[in-house]
C-alpha cells in the first residue's frame, strides 16, 4: 500500500515537469462557417459553368456560333471574377488563432477551403496596411505554412475582427498590443 502511494507521488511529480506546452485558442473568427460555405460554393460554381459551358456549342439553335462563344466567354470570365474577388477578400479572414508560448498558429482557409496553418512567433506580426486585413507578418521566414499537414507557403496576411481583441486580460487582446495593431482599432 505505501509502495503504490509513493509511486502515485513520484508519477505527479515526474509527469507534472515532463507536461508539454498548452495550445490554447485564443481567438475564433465569428464567420467562419459562412466564409468555408461562400468559399466551396463559389469554386463550386466556376467548376460546373467551365464544365458545363462546352455543351452550349452542342444546342442547336439559330445562333451564330461567335456569339455561342461570347455567351460562354462572359459566363466563365463573370464566375472566374467573382470566385477571385472572394478569393482576394476572404483569404485573409483568420477562422482561429492558438498560442502555444510565443508562438501563434493562425488558422485561415485556402483556396479550396481547406484549413491553411500559418506557425508565425508574436514578435513577427505587425500591423497591415491592405484593406480587408489588420495583421500582416513582418519577417516571413520566421513563418511556416500548412494545408492538411502538409507543407505549404505560409500566409503573410490576415483578417481578425477588432470588436473580439478588446476584452481585458484576454490572451487575444495580449497579442494585439504585443503587434502593435491595437491602436488602430
Amino acid at each position: 500500500m505505501l509502495r503504490s502511494l509513493v509511486h502515485q507521488q513520484q508519477r505527479r511529480w515526474t509527469h507534472s515537469t515532463t507536461t508539454k506546452p498548452v495550445n490554447e485558442t485564443i481567438y475564433t473568427g465569428p464567420l467562419s462557417n459562412v466564409a468555408k460555405k461562400l468559399k466551396i460554393f463559389s469554386v463550386t460554381s466556376l467548376g460546373l459553368g467551365t464544365g458545363i459551358s462546352p455543351f452550349v456549342f452542342l444546342i442547336d439553335v439559330p445562333v451564330p456560333f461567335i456569339a455561342k462563344a461570347a455567351l460562354v466567354g462572359a459566363a466563365v470570365t463573370t464566375s472566374a471574377a467573382s470566385t477571385g474577388l472572394i478569393q482576394w477578400v476572404m483569404s485573409p479572414y483568420v477562422t482561429k488563432i492558438s498560442q502555444t508560448n510565443d508562438e501563434l498558429t493562425i488558422h485561415t482557409l485556402s483556396f479550396l477551403a481547406r484549413d491553411h496553418q500559418t506557425k508565425v512567433p508574436i514578435e513577427s506580426l505587425g500591423p497591415a496596411s491592405r484593406i480587408f486585413t489588420s495583421l500582416m507578418v513582418m519577417d516571413p521566414s520566421k513563418a511556416s505554412g500548412q494545408v492538411n499537414g502538409k507543407a505549404a507557403k505560409p500566409k503573410s496576411l490576415f483578417y481578425v475582427h477588432p470588436e473580439l481583441c478588446q476584452e481585458e486580460n484576454s490572451a487575444i487582446k495580449a497579442v494585439i498590443d504585443k503587434t502593435g495593431i491595437g491602436k488602430g482599432f
